[in-house]
């Protein structure tokens, strides 16, 4: 199986001006596993809603197992 799908990301909106992205990471191999918040970053990012390159890139990031 290809690491395909392996992490994720969540996103949460805090209070209307600050965005919270979370990286998650697939329990299991079957395609239907949960995905849940990677123990390494359970802070999360705190983002400004507005910061949309910002946003995107810790999307990126977090899609990629790479969200710091």
């Amino acid at each position: 199986m290809a690491n395909y799908g392996r992490y994720g990301a969540r996103v949460y909106l805090m209070d209307g001006k600050k965005i919270l992205v979370y990286q998650t990471i697939k329990r299991g191999t079957a395609q239907n596993a949960p995905y849940v918040v990677f123990p390494k970053t359970q802070t999360g990012v705190f983002l400004n809603i507005s910061d949309d390159k910002g946003i995107a890139g810790a999307v990126r990031d977090a899609l990629s197992g790479k969200l710091p």
